[in-house]
């Protein structure tokens, strides 16, 4: 057995095990409520008769019966080897002393005895397998999996012991969020760079504990729009964590200073022949300035959904400064399947249910990129709709509002490639009209709150890859 998971376990001893197990025992016999809130199983215990008397007491309220020594006794084994005493009569005494002041008082001292040994047990068994992995010798993917699923053993076993569901009532959840956001003046989120976002999401911000997907083709710049975000949050004061399977850090970076300082990304790539000197200290100081926000790119290449929620906690609890933290996922369709054998809308529900609980975990917004799958090139109207989603339409459960990006133009120009007869012509103007050239569309395909068919319009500045409101037209003068 490992030191370290022995030490854990001797610091206590069996006959404090011993007690600690008598104690908790005693006081759900006296106060049967009890048994939901321990969060304990028969397999928990050590003692073999107090295994089976927690099993026991377990199948009673199962079945919504009491129970006690009376309901209990046919259940009970008559004698046990080497015990003075009938189990029926060691029940009655646990039901008698549960009762007692000083038992009552002891129970939740008990109950982290029992839940902190099973911890200790689990680590002592995972060491001593981890350690045969070890002296056995594989391969860098090999142990890179082995240590993966560890990982997510252990998150399980700490969620069930440290990890507890808030008791809150609903009113009392509402008046708390209601009086925190009256004191941040309505803001409990990630704030959003382009208020056509917010009017399509009928929400001024990315709000904290939400998951939401932006859904798009390759192509359209959602690269360029998730970058905007990312800034925007940065900008801000937001702890921002980009968990990024195809741009490298320094090309995000690059498409920001483009976006915020219209250096284009050619320039940048021949900064001594195509760049000023004030261009090149702007694209210094921003570098300089982006070093010291609390903002990650980690630069993703096989990983599955554990791993990459075990990244985003660790970043949270290093970048952690009192604001929503704002996590990206770029995409969820390379995100590595805990079983690639399933369909694509278990493997999609597999990603969302982890972030959307890592959401709420954690009170940040989580935002996950979603690349069209294909079904639009079957129809001759390719405006985004649920069935695009990876995944399809049954994907978008477990997410709180999905926006679309859609730019008509990119879709025109393919289409009028291959068109050949009058109808195909005919068809094109009629689904794209004529005024759409550097136009993007913003919608959404579901939202909590609002109207969920509201269609914002923004142009797209392919010059520095970025988004910009469409500037309402002066009214004419009047002379």
């Amino acid at each position: 057995m490992n030191a370290v998971a022995r030490n854990l376990m001797d610091r206590i001893t069996e006959d404090d095990v011993f007690e600690a197990e008598k104690t908790v025992l005693a006081c759900i016999l006296a106060s049967n409520e009890l048994i939901p809130e321990c969060g304990l199983e028969w397999s928990d215990f050590v003692e073999g008769l107090h295994q089976i008397v927690f099993a026991k007491i377990c199948e009673l309220a199962a079945g919504h019966q009491s129970a006690n020594p009376v309901s209990l006794k046919p259940f009970l084994p008559r004698v046990i080897d080497k015990l003075p005493f009938t189990p029926a009569e060691y029940v009655e005494n646990l039901f008698l002393i549960g009762a007692s002041p000083v038992r009552k008082a002891q129970f939740e001292p008990s109950l982290q005895i029992i839940k902190g040994q099973v911890m200790a047990r689990q680590i002592a068994q995972e060491a001593q397998y981890m350690a045969a992995f070890a002296n056995e010798g594989h391969g860098l993917l090999t142990i890179g999996d082995e240590i993966e699923q560890l990982e997510n053993r252990l998150k399980e076993l700490r969620a069930r012991f440290t990890e507890t569901t808030s008791l809150a009532s609903p009113g009392a959840s509402y008046l708390s969020a209601f009086q925190a956001s009256a004191k941040r003046d309505g803001l409990i989120g990630v704030p959003i760079a382009l208020p056509e976002i917010a009017r399509v999401l009928s929400e001024p911000v990315f709000e904290a504990g939400n998951l939401y997907g932006l859904l798009s083709s390759s192509g359209e710049g959602k690269s360029s729009l998730t970058m905007q975000l990312i800034y925007h949050a940065v900008r801000e004061g937001h702890p921002v964590l980009f968990l990024s399977y195809d741009q490298s850090a320094a090309q995000c970076v690059r498409q920001m200073i483009s976006q915020v300082h219209q250096i284009s990304g050619r320039q940048q790539r021949e900064p001594m022949r195509l760049m000023s000197q004030a261009e090149q200290d702007r694209c210094v100081s921003f570098a300089n300035w982006i070093n010291g926000q609390p903002f990650e790119i980690i630069r993703c290449q096989r990983e599955g959904v554990d791993r990459l929620t075990a990244y985003a906690r660790r970043f949270i609890k290093k970048m952690s400064n009192g604001k929503t933290p704002f996590i990206v996922l770029d995409h969820i369709g390379k995100v590595k399947p805990k079983n690639d054998k399933l369909s694509a809308d278990r493997i999609s529900g597999d990603v969302t249910v982890e972030f959307k609980a890592l959401a709420d975990e954690v009170a940040a917004s989580v935002l996950i990129l979603n690349q069209r799958n294909g079904e639009s090139s079957k129809r001759q109207n390719p405006r985004p709709i649920a069935k695009d989603l990876y995944g399809g339409e049954n994907a978008r459960a477990d997410y709180d509002a999905v926006i679309t990006l859609y730019r008509p133009e990119k879709y025109k120009k393919e289409m009028e490639k291959v068109a050949a007869t009058p109808q195909d012509w005919k068809v094109i103007n009629t689904v794209f009209g004529s005024e759409i050239e550097g136009i993007a569309e913003i919608a959404a395909i579901k939202v909590r709150w609002g109207d969920p068919t509201i269609v914002a319009r923004v142009n797209f500045d392919a010059a520095f890859t970025r988004y910009v409101s469409i500037q309402p037209e002066r009214p004419a003068e009047l002379f």
